[in-house]
């Protein structure tokens, strides 16, 4: 009987020396739970849009003589995408230039003749009449030398509209025309946008909209980082339709060439503050999609207990989870889940009799 009693024994005072090693490193590990006062975030969805967009359209007629460009393709500032037949508008620069020069003709010698006029005025030799008559002259002659200037600034201008170019660096988006294609005035020829910078439109809450100040409370998630938005535009109205209002943030343009028009983005809004229960991240045991602390127990070894998470955050330099349920605040947890977990686990192997000893 009393080799049998000695193991049992042995193992009670195995265990208790277990849960005492438990107890004596606890206190180095605990920490306080305490509200957080955090930024309230809110998350929405935006959808990114060029600031630079837009359709080209003829403002001259003629045949479509070569298009350079197609769906997809990028383009350089002043590249030249659909060139139109100029037949018709070099003829009409030509007959504007002829007409300029005969009225630069005549109006020389009209003002050839009137200073002429006016001396022999003065010498008594030329009536007054006469004199009016040759002023009249003169400042129609002029007159008509500023109407054939502006007729060959429109002609020359007909001409430059033959030439089709990108106003901006960008991609085409959609192709109207085809070539050998009779084009009119204010017809589509071709549409774009530019890639060097974009922008996100997203719709507020009410709620929201009321407590947004400037821009720096706006950022957008892009590949998993957050980037700032460099500028935000809320509308001065509300959306009847949604009771929203609508927020355009601009993005850096080292992030506008990595998006795309109607691609959707997170747009991540701040509103104030508010306070949360939130436990650091290593405190926290998942066991699948069980998460658990480990709480402090007056006099007894630690309890692991689940909570339900809210969203994980960095606050210090700490990176914390917020704790929608399961703990309250001034209670005290174990800082470091797994390095008491092992703990746990050495215990109970410190505690476990050695079956060759017991022989």
């Amino acid at each position: 009987m009393r080799m049998h009693s000695q193991p049992h024994f042995l193992v009670t005072v195995l265990l208790s020396l277990g849960m005492t090693y438990l107890s004596s490193h606890a206190g180095a590990n605990e920490y306080k739970v305490t509200p957080l006062t955090i930024p309230d975030r809110f998350e929405l969805d935006g959808r990114v849009e060029a600031v630079h967009a837009g359709t080209l359209s003829a403002q001259t007629s003629g045949t479509i003589l070569s298009v350079s460009g197609d769906v997809g393709d990028q383009v350089s500032k002043g590249q030249l995408l659909i060139q139109i037949d100029n037949t018709q508008q070099k003829a009409a620069v030509a007959q504007a230039e002829a007409a300029l020069a005969q009225a630069n003709a005549l109006n020389d010698d009209a003002q050839t003749l009137l200073k002429r006029n006016t001396r022999l005025h003065k010498q008594g030799t030329l009536s007054e009449s006469e004199l009016d008559r040759t002023r009249a002259q003169a400042k129609s002659a002029a007159a008509n030398t500023e109407a054939a200037k502006a007729a060959l600034i429109q002609a020359e201008a007909q001409l430059s509209y033959t030439r089709i170019t990108a106003p901006y660096a960008g991609v085409i988006m959609e192709r109207f025309v085809e070539v050998g294609e009779l084009v009119n005035v204010a017809q589509p020829l071709i549409s774009g946008y530019g890639t060097n910078k974009m922008r996100v439109i997203t719709h507020l809450p009410q709620r929201i909209a009321n407590q947004y100040n400037s821009s720096s409370q706006v950022s957008l998630l892009i590949d998993n980082a957050e980037i700032q938005a460099t500028d935000a535009t809320l509308y001065p109205f509300a959306d009847d339709r949604y009771h929203s209002v609508q927020l355009r943030a601009d993005l850096p343009e080292a992030q506008s060439h990595v998006v795309i028009p109607g691609q959707w983005l997170k747009v991540k809004v701040t509103a104030g503050n508010r306070e949360v229960i939130a436990v650091p991240e290593q405190a926290i045991l998942r066991r699948g999609e069980i998460s658990s602390v480990y709480v402090k127990q007056a006099e007894r070894p630690a309890l692991l207990r689940q909570i339900r998470l809210g969203k994980a955050f960095t606050q210090d330099n700490v990176n914390w989870v917020e704790v929608l349920a399961g703990l309250s605040a001034g209670e005290y947890i174990h800082q470091n889940a797994l390095a008491t977990r092992g703990n746990r686990g050495k215990a109970a192997s410190d505690a476990t009799p050695d079956k060759q000893s017991d022989q």
